[in-house]
């Protein structure tokens, strides 16, 4: 993990990522960005990827890839760890297996017992998946040019399409197809953004490939418009390719 100060919020700043979060936090070594980005105010857990020109206002992002071009709102959740629903408990006391899960003092009843207490194992796990097994992870993946309303809630290990829009509040169990709209709890699609022949189209133009100067002037806000005009110029251009930024090789050039 790399602890967030000053000088490495800085480094990050000059390499194309914008991040807020304040001084102290812990950043894990495997959090990579794809410069340009904006991480700004997220809690980052485990292994985190952001593409190039997406940002993120608010919330707690785990085990997650992170296409180009998405834009997520205030306090969207992904890749939330689950909680054993097939034990006999659901609480953490039973196997929080580092140590006590809450960081107490000793002044009060029971006090010696609880910080001398260390669950024991909880026995045979016949499935394992987030719901028999407390620290299971499963990558969740989200495409390019997605985007994400406020206070969305996004389960392991689904993989949302390109194109996709999560309307606030969400709850999102299951994988979403690209450039379809889905909402509600459990989350259920509206509708999808453009024609099947639209969506095959930009699927195979992958127009998120490109930088926004490489592809200023297209219509966008007229769809055949635009795929007419794609295909027309993204045969002649090259495709943008920045170097990611690593947490760990820059929280190691900070401390030397």
């Amino acid at each position: 993990m790399a602890i967030l100060s000053d000088a490495l919020r800085e480094k990050l700043t000059k390499a194309g990522v914008e991040y807020f979060v304040a001084n102290g936090f812990a950043l894990p070594d495997r959090a990579s960005f794809e410069p340009p980005c904006g991480p700004k105010w997220i809690a980052i857990g485990h292994e985190f990827e952001m593409g190039a020109f997406s940002y993120a206002v608010s919330g707690f992002f785990s085990e997650v890839r992170i296409g180009r071009y998405c834009s997520f709102g205030e306090n969207v959740q992904v890749g939330r760890g689950a909680h054993p629903t097939d034990w006999l408990s659901t609480s953490p006391v039973f196997y929080a297996y580092q140590g006590n899960m809450l960081e107490v003092g000793h002044d009060f009843d029971g006090a010696a017992e609880y910080h001398a207490f260390r669950p024991g194992p909880p026995g045979d796990i016949a499935v394992r998946n987030a719901r028999t097994v407390n620290d299971f992870l499963a990558k969740t993946t989200i495409g390019h040019d997605v985007w994400i309303g406020h206070g969305a809630f996004l389960a392991q290990g689904i993989t949302v399409g390109n194109g996709a829009v999560i309307a606030g509040a969400a709850v999102v169990t299951k994988d979403v197809p690209p450039y379809a709209i889905v909402g509600g709890n459990p989350a259920q699609v509206l509708r999808m953004r453009f024609s099947f022949a639209q969506c095959a189209a930009l699927e195979r133009l992958a127009w998120w490939r490109f930088a926004p100067w490489q592809i200023n002037t297209i219509p966008f806000a007229n769809i055949d418009r635009a795929i007419t005009q794609l295909e027309e110029r993204l045969p002649g251009l090259t495709p943008y390719e920045p170097a990611r930024v690593h947490i760990g090789t820059l929280a190691s050039q900070t401390a030397e």
